[in-house]
């Protein structure tokens, strides 16, 4: 049986820096255990989908062949608390670090190299000829962590809840799954995904994490699966305490189904939102691992040999998300576009990310579907003559009936603060006032789901470089999905077309077009600002058997991650 791999096109190196978080504390020592020299192999679909999602980058895979070392707990940083502790409703990273290891899924992402599917809970799948059918075979003896069995029921009901949430469940994902129709269970081991069209992402959407399987009977009784009473699935790791602005804690599952694993005895994620504090625990052994968005304190770690930083180009994008519903002037194309010609992109690329960025468009510059730069250059906003850029800017918002400018609340979480500020800058040169409120994460979300702000900084967040999961989420027309209460329907149409072609060189035709005029129209509200690198932090000589890799959602789960001493 091979291994799944997406076609590799183009690949690009990680930088290297440092900031570090380490810790000690770890259990007893048993007889070391042989290390695996090469991740489980997972069968290849009989027939695989025609249009595959490829890799933003190559990385250098670090399993290793060394003995492991059984024991420990893993610590690491949380940008704050979690937000939602129901895998199917939650939308940020630390919720994500906190329970996803709790939870397997149908297929996952192979944890040294994103651009793999691998087997969980299903073992091996098949693909009908047309694309229409995607039939799994399930893992026996599996159980849940209340003791009870796992079979293709729990599969079916939970799928059934991502795609038709119940009354007062948000399903953010559920979009992704709307090409399958129905799910049927021939037997307690086979689950089959019957679509209305065919879907070259479909395997990769029932791999991410926050598609996760609780129990059936726990859904089907209406349990509250935000109560940490509820985390309950049938992963490497088990819920053992939270203590809001202290740590959340997992424990070794003992009943895991691969009696190997996990070799850690738990994981600890610790909210903390300043980040010197983060780099100071890092730098005192308290933190194995350190992870943000922002450029790390990179003079504490200088001449340090022992601590490695890595800065991946991410898929993440920073965006400003337009809320026409609370601010009329947002209707006007042309104030919109006066907002994306102000923003200067090169210059926080070259602030944020050490210039370790590039300008691109949605979909990730070293990826197949990538948009070429010189095609990016043309979209208004994206060129070199800033001072151009500005003077159209100014003059738009005249016409539109703003001579001396405007005001309005910029939104924006305490990940970043000075992201927002520089575009509060770069927007006051034109003449826009932007007001920047900086929330904790949690009333941020709260804000966004109720769509109380006017502008708001956000991630478009895919999982991988693929135009379903970049573009999914936010082109369409249902006002009860939409972030900013506007759309194109010409847009829209293409997108369907991309979402249904198979033929690889149409859909990257067709998901060009998508990208530059999403970058150029701004018609849907939503203005591409830059893209961000992942900083990695850690100490090779004691993190063993990870990697770090361009999507720090997708291979989260530790259970062959072990630690050196």
């Amino acid at each position: 049986m091979r291994t799944w791999t997406r076609r590799r096109f183009l690949s690009t190196t990680a930088g290297a820096l440092a900031s570090a978080l380490l810790v000690a504390c770890r259990g007893g020592q048993p007889e070391p255990t042989p290390a695996p020299t090469t991740a489980p192999a997972a069968p290849s679909p009989t027939t695989p989908p025609v249009s595959l999602p490829t890799p933003v980058m190559e990385v250098t895979p670090t399993p290793t062949t060394e003995a492991v070392r059984r024991g420990g707990i893993l610590h690491f940083n949380l940008p704050g608390d979690p937000t939602n502790l129901d895998l199917h409703q939650a939308t940020t990273s630390t919720d994500l670090w906190c329970i996803g290891p709790c939870f397997d899924t149908l297929l996952q992402f192979d944890p040294h190299d994103q651009t793999k599917i691998l087997p969980d809970l299903a073992i091996r799948w098949d693909v009908s000829a047309d694309g229409m059918t995607y039939t799994f075979y399930l893992r026996q003896g599996v159980q849940f962590h209340d003791g009870s069995p796992f079979t293709s029921k729990d599969v079916q009901v939970n799928f059934q809840r991502i795609m038709n949430p119940p009354q007062g469940v948000n399903s953010p994902r559920g979009v992704f799954f709307n090409t399958v129709s129905q799910i049927e269970t021939p037997d307690d081991f086979t689950v089959r995904f019957l679509l209305s069209q065919p879907d070259p992402a479909l395997l990769y959407n029932v791999a991410i994490p926050w598609t996760g399987i609780y129990p059936a009977h726990l859904i089907e009784s209406g349990a509250d699966l935000r109560d940490t009473k509820n985390i309950i699935g049938t992963g490497p790791f088990k819920f053992k305490s939270y203590t809001p602005g202290v740590a959340f804690e997992l424990e070794r599952n003992p009943n895991y189904f691969d009696k190997d694993l996990p070799y850690l005895d738990g994981i600890v994620g610790h909210p903390m939102t300043d980040w010197n504090a983060v780099a100071q625990a890092f730098l005192a052994g308290q933190l194995h691992l350190y992870r943000s968005l922002t450029t790390p304190p990179l003079d504490l770690f200088q001449g340090k040999a022992d601590i490695q930083v890595v800065g991946v180009p991410t898929t993440l994008v920073w965006r400003l998300i337009l809320n026409a519903r609370k601010f009329e002037p947002f209707k006007d194309e042309r104030v919109r576009q006066a907002i994306s010609l102000a923003l200067d992109r090169e210059a926080m690329i070259q602030a944020m990310t050490e210039g370790r960025s590039v300008l691109s468009g949605w979909m990730h510059p070293y990826g197949a579907w990538a948009l070429p730069e010189e095609r990016v250059r043309q979209a208004r906003g994206f060129g070199k003559d800033k001072e151009a850029d500005r003077q159209q800017a100014k003059q738009l918002l005249a016409e539109a009936g703003f001579p001396n400018g405007l005001e309005f609340e910029l939104l924006a979480f305490n990940l970043d603060v000075t992201t927002p500020s520089l575009i509060a800058d770069q927007l006051a040169q034109v003449g826009i006032k932007a007001n920047v409120q900086i929330l904790q994460l949690g009333e941020y979300v709260q804000r966004i789901v109720a769509r109380e702000y006017q502008v708001a900084l956000g991630f478009n967040a895919p999982w991988v470089d693929e135009p379903k999961s970049t573009f999914g989420a936010w082109i369409t027309n249902n006002e009860n999905v939409s972030l900013t209460g506007l759309w194109s329907d010409e847009l829209i149409q293409l997108y369907q077309q991309i979402e249904r072609e198979l033929d690889v060189e149409k859909r990257k035709q067709m998901t060009h077009e998508l990208d530059f005029r999403t970058l150029d129209e701004i018609s849907f509200g939503m203005v591409y600002v830059y893209r961000p690198v992942i900083w990695h932090v850690f100490r090779p000589g004691i993190l063993a058997n990870w990697t770090p890799q361009p999507n720090y959602n997708l291979t989260e789960k530790h259970a062959t991650t072990w630690l050196r001493s």
